[in-house]
């Protein structure tokens, strides 16, 4: 392992967007985030813009890259730079990676009528056989469809269609290229044979030329131009090294990277990702595989497309108490709502919470589902709804840990990682919900994953299973508390059980398609 060397991470995230500096032991020497907005034209249509990402990725790296100089690390020792992102979002660009309209947002559900069109004329099981995935409006190439049936004039000029990954790969190096584990959550690639789907891209009408290349992560894919390097503060002909999707590179930094060990990640929404040496199938799909950022490996997965921002949201429009009083003490609002939280008892009072705002992931694959808090009363307080969120969001992701011991995932614990664990409340929640410890990472794992990625590939580390060890640190453990357990389980099926009458009944799609 080579010392005195260091490595640069753009984490592009939903929310927002921040680079980091690792030193060789997985130590944060420099890091700068910067949020960037969210556009909603219609309801349930989700945009950003691209030179959005671009310019917090130049912001953050000057801002890191000063931070890292006041300590001597100059960016001639930084060895190599990638970058980790939000999965599934699409940006159609031109030969130059500038964009051509907003880029449409995981979150977006826009394109359900080219789902259904899909459905009817491809198949669930051939997209699922193929793809490891399921036919949703979440994945890209529903999103490509309704450009080219929307807007045809933008989907003739596209060069490439851009996850945000390889648009600012692209930014950095001027090369078209994309990671397979990103390019796995398109709906386009084929999982087995780790290549674009010919078949499938032929059907859906989808050029295959019009989507980038497709690499190991860790793999060196070129190298910072002179304009990149002028903009972001990297020394030009820095080595540019593919990195991965977020949940990916998280399941690196926790250090899933054998059979058994299963991660969650809670951020914007919640990824639930487990090991796998070989694609593994769920005979109802329920749940997803997809590649792994570990080139040669597979991950079983379920995504709770709202989770985290469920939290936001109340924070934004019910929490301005908190974040004037957060502002006063110099503070974050989420630790007045943290404590409010803890205020309420086990189960919230009688308060059940269903978080599908942006409609159900994994395992019901529902985009007309919608939120709900069920069991209100003049006795409830703000205390019970903000907790029942924590409890609503953690039984999502149970019924998805059931699924994947279902197919055979062993379960001793469970790592968690992102923003809303920094709650130990939550955390406490998903160790008495889950049933087994909960390990919280010391570290942020996604930046880390990727750094450890682009440390395999620029020589830093000999493997990957070399780069998790010596970068391992002990985690924050909490156990379940056994009355606690108990009293959980009941109210995990009383939460099923609304979600199967909202849904048998067709209340969902009714009351969706009179709303849209």
């Amino acid at each position: 392992m080579k010392d005195d060397v260091y490595l640069a991470v753009i984490d592009a995230g939903t929310i927002g967007e921040r680079t980091v500096i690792f030193d060789t032991k997985g130590t944060v020497v420099a890091e700068k985030y910067l949020e960037h907005p969210s556009y909603y034209p219609k309801v349930a249509w989700v945009e950003q813009d691209a030179t959005d990402w671009w310019n917090c990725a130049c912001k953050t790296a000057k801002a890191a890259l000063k931070a890292a100089d006041e300590k001597g690390i100059t960016n001639d020792k930084i060895v190599g730079v990638s970058v980790t992102s939000q999965r599934e979002t699409i940006v159609p660009a031109d030969a130059d990676a500038a964009p051509l309209r907003r880029a449409i947002v995981w979150q977006d559900r826009r394109a359900v009528p080219q789902c259904d069109w899909i459905d009817k004329n491809i198949g669930r099981k051939v997209v699922y056989e193929t793809t490891g995935l399921t036919i949703d409006p979440y994945f890209s190439a529903p999103k490509i469809r309704w450009i080219k049936e929307k807007e045809p004039d933008i989907y003739r000029k596209a060069h490439q269609f851009l996850l945000v990954h390889d648009y600012l790969i692209a930014k950095l190096t001027g090369a078209f290229v994309t990671s397979r584990d990103n390019a796995s959550r398109t709906m386009l690639f084929d999982i087995k044979k780790l290549e674009w789907s010919d078949p499938l891209m032929s059907r859906l009408e989808i050029e295959r030329e019009k989507m980038p290349e497709a690499h190991a992560a860790g793999e060196q894919v070129g190298k910072v131009n002179a304009k990149a390097a002028d903009e972001t503060g990297f020394a030009e002909g820095t080595p540019v090294f593919c990195g991965g999707g977020d949940q990916q590179c998280s399941a690196v930094g926790a250090g899933v990277i054998a059979q058994g060990r299963v991660v969650v990640t809670t951020g914007t929404g919640t990824f639930v990702l487990a090991h796998s040496d070989a694609p593994v199938f769920d005979p109802k799909r329920r749940i997803l595989c997809s590649c792994h950022a570990v080139p040669g490996k597979w991950v079983i997965e379920a995504s709770v497309f709202s989770t985290g921002s469920v939290y936001r949201w109340f924070r934004d429009q019910f929490g301005s108490l908190e974040k004037s009083a957060a502002d006063k003490a110099g503070i974050d609002p989420y630790e007045i709502l943290n404590s409010e939280a803890a205020a309420s008892i086990v189960g919230s009072n009688g308060l059940l919470f269903l978080p599908h705002f942006a409609g159900a992931g994994a395992p019901y694959w529902n985009p007309h589902a919608r939120g709900v808090i069920f069991g209100l009363t003049l006795g409830h307080t703000r205390n019970d709804v903000i907790r029942s969120i924590f409890e609503g969001v953690s039984f999502e992701i149970r019924k998805n840990i059931e699924v994947m011991e279902e197919l055979g995932v062993s379960l001793k614990n469970v790592h968690v990682s992102g923003g809303m664990t920094r709650s130990q409340l939550f955390n406490q929640i998903q160790a008495d919900i889950y049933g087994v410890p909960v390990l919280r990472e010391a570290r942020e794992s996604t930046a880390l994953g990727c750094a450890l990625l682009e440390g395999v590939g620029a020589g830093v580390f000999k493997n990957v299973e070399a780069a998790v060890s010596a970068t391992s640190k002990p985690a924050e453990e909490y156990r379940p508390v056994k009355n606690n357990q108990k009293k959980y389980e009941r109210l995990l099926e009383y939460q099923k059980r609304i979600y199967e009458i909202l849904n048998k009944s067709n209340i969902y799609e009714a009351f969706s398609n009179q709303t849209s």
